[in-house]
């Protein structure tokens, strides 16, 4: 995971236990609430807008590689989308407004994930741009590891110390879409493709996966009733107060289509 993306996945998951119980609690009290998991089946369609003419395969694998190596919103197009199995999906201004609210409790630097973990390194590897059904979208896997030996300031509990606790994380699958200019589209990210490799995370992906081993477990389950209840909850407060699971409806670039918000199911 590059260190935007992780800034952005960090903002998401930042919550207390006790919060999310009690923000799940206060939203249940709410008459009439709309609850998006129960959106039928038949309502999910692809959303990923890819294209027939498609840059060829070499070229999507060198732009990967390259994003990769040095991640920036500036590869992003105006109608980019992030979305992994709970988080998003979300646009570009929101993702930006996210990453420029890291911050410490003292207003400075806040110590992130690259402080926590500096030693980590994704392990990327079987790029692949032989999707048949989506010409232009770039597969690749991830088995990051990496030591927690610096300190993390969560917003919620404050500076957490580290323990020097090995971070390995079970393999993972992500993508990439690109348009014909060659700028990011598309990101996905955190799907897990084996939680039985000998992992330290408990089989979670992504940021969720560093948090577990700082001691740090985050309920990243798709379709649970609190975590659903919770975004929800935290969509109706004004803007800045947590950062957002997922953009506003109005605020998708409109070549996304899929209803499920966040972990809907």
């Amino acid at each position: 995971m590059s260190y935007v993306i992780n800034q952005v996945l960090i903002r998401m998951v930042n919550m207390s236990p006790e919060f999310l119980l009690t923000a799940a609690l206060a939203f249940f009290r709410l008459p009439n609430p709309s609850l998006g998991f129960l959106v039928p089946l038949s309502q999910h369609r692809p959303s990923h807008g890819f294209r027939r003419d498609a840059l060829p395969k070499e070229r999507l694998i060198e732009l990967t590689k390259e994003y990769l190596a040095a991640p920036s919103p500036d590869w992003w197009s105006d109608d980019f989308v992030l979305r992994g199995p709970v988080i998003g999906p979300l646009c570009k201004t929101d993702i930006i407004a996210t990453l420029s609210s890291v911050r410490g409790a003292d207003g400075d630097r806040a110590a992130t994930m690259a402080d926590a973990f500096p030693d980590l390194q994704e392990n990327a590897f079987g790029f692949t741009a032989d999707d048949p059904i989506e010409p232009g979208r770039v597969w690749y896997f991830v088995r990051p590891r990496g030591t927690f030996t610096g300190p993390f300031d969560h917003p919620v509990v404050g500076r957490i110390e580290p323990t020097g606790a090995a971070y390995v994380a079970p393999p993972e699958v992500r993508s990439v879409i690109f348009d014909a200019a060659g700028k990011v589209r598309y990101q996905s990210v955190g799907y897990v493709t084996d939680r039985f490799t000998g992992d330290t995370t408990g089989g979670r992906g992504a940021v969720f996966g560093q948090y577990a081993v700082m001691g740090q477990e985050i309920d990243a389950t798709i379709g649970s009733p609190v975590t659903v209840a919770l975004q929800k909850l935290t969509m109706m407060l004004p803007d800045g107060k947590i950062p957002k699971s997922y953009s506003r409806k109005e605020d998708i670039p409109g070549w996304w289509t899929d209803p499920r918000m966040g972990a809907e199911k």
